[in-house]
């Protein structure tokens, strides 16, 4: 049983080559097994001796499947012939290739249900028992009145032995497939690329983390396991609250978003994105937070926002310059028709000069507002509404 621990931990991947590798191994290991409970048979009776050589190659067919029953018979088959001889050689021969027939077939029934139960080692070892029975029946007469002296101990090994101890194989399969299933939950956490984390609603306990989340909070996987999550809160009361909220909607609906909610990583206070939803397992209520930088979306808000804020006021510039341009053309005219008038009186002139200087100043102000590229604003003293600074807003980059 450790022998097949250790090769289902080490070479039960799924990988095709470790399988048939494993296989290899256990059907050389469990075969030298049966050949080792033949050389230490036990006597029963004159000239009448037990052993369960039957056994251990029943029992790597029913979790191996066929090729290694086959390759621990064939081991036991080649010791018997070799090695022993004599008139029970094919009877011995023939019944442990039946007792690995049996283990395939209930391997075969047993995988169809996904995995090894208490009834099919019973009903292996019942299997197991009658091709025993095979082998001393081939013998003939003789064989059977040996049969009649030792069936007891068969019935210990194979009926009530081989399923107690199928059950503990089963144990070490079932065993390494939740730490398989286990590892690769693991790798699939790990390889998320948002922050995870599985914590205990009535404590914020964090009972499961992955890579993300220790980038994020700037903490290694053992340093955030078993801690708090509320650890993890802002200090300033506003923001503790949005937690708290999250909480209880979370408790009230089963799961709860929030956007932009203070979060203490290692190196200072950071701004996230978060949904957190609640599961029963195993009759246990648990919390599956996800969480993320919420830096990168507030930057593209940031220019989205900008992005329309620009376009409205492109709009409105684009419409004032079409309603000014009108009557300051107007303006502009009458203004050179009342210089021709002026002529010779200084302080006209002069009158003159400046509305012109004026007018021209505003025809460059509005050639600017049809050109706004950027929101730049202008600097304004306390009290005084924020404007755009036009000239900077209009200026090549």
């Amino acid at each position: 049983m450790l022998f097949y621990s250790f090769t289902i931990q080490h070479l039960g991947d799924g990988r095709p080559r470790l399988a048939a590798a494993r296989r290899f191994l256990n059907g050389l290991a469990f075969g030298a097994l049966a050949v080792g409970l033949a050389v230490a048979r036990i006597q029963v009776a004159p000239d009448v001796y037990f052993d369960a050589r039957n056994m251990p190659v029943a029992l790597i067919a029913l979790f191996e499947g066929w090729p290694a029953g086959l390759l621990a018979a064939a081991v036991v088959a080649i010791y018997r012939w070799q090695w022993l001889g004599g008139a029970g050689t094919v009877p011995g021969v023939v019944s442990v290739m039946a007792a690995a027939a049996a283990g395939a077939f209930v391997h075969w029934w047993a995988m169809r249900r996904g995995r090894v139960a208490s009834r099919h080692a019973f009903a292996l070892g019942a299997l197991t028992f009658l091709t025993t029975l095979l082998g001393y029946a081939m013998l003939g007469r003789p064989g059977l009145e040996k049969f009649a002296t030792t069936w007891p101990h068969f019935v210990v090994a194979y009926l009530v032995g081989m399923g107690v101890i199928a059950q503990l194989f089963a144990t070490v399969v079932e065993r390494e497939r939740l730490n398989a299933a286990e590892r690769r939950f693991r790798a699939l956490l790990d390889e998320a690329s948002e922050a995870i984390r599985i914590v205990e609603p009535a404590t914020w306990r964090i009972l499961e983390t992955n890579r993300a989340d220790s980038a994020l909070s700037g903490y290694p996987r053992p340093a955030l396991m078993g801690r708090d999550g509320r650890e993890f809160w802002p200090q300033d009361p506003e923001e503790r609250g949005r937690w708290q909220a999250v909480l209880k909607e979370t408790a009230a609906a089963g799961s709860a978003s929030a956007f932009g909610l203070g979060y203490q990583a290692a190196g200072g206070l950071r701004s996230i994105d978060l949904t957190c939803r609640r599961v029963q397992h195993d009759g246990r209520p648990y919390d599956i937070v996800i969480f993320r930088d919420a830096a990168p979306r507030e930057a593209l808000d940031a220019a989205h926002r900008e992005v329309l804020d620009l376009r409205a006021v492109t709009l409105v510039a684009n419409a004032a310059a079409h309603e000014i341009n009108n009557p300051l053309t107007v303006i502009v005219g009458s203004l050179e028709l009342l210089q021709r008038r002026v002529n010779g009186d200084t302080q006209g002139e002069r009158w003159v000069e400046r509305a012109v200087t004026a007018a021209e100043r505003i025809r460059d102000i509005i050639a600017r507002m049809t050109h706004i590229t950027r929101l730049s604003p202008a600097e304004s003293a306390p009290g005084v509404p924020a404007m755009l600074d036009i000239r900077r807003s209009s200026e090549d980059n």
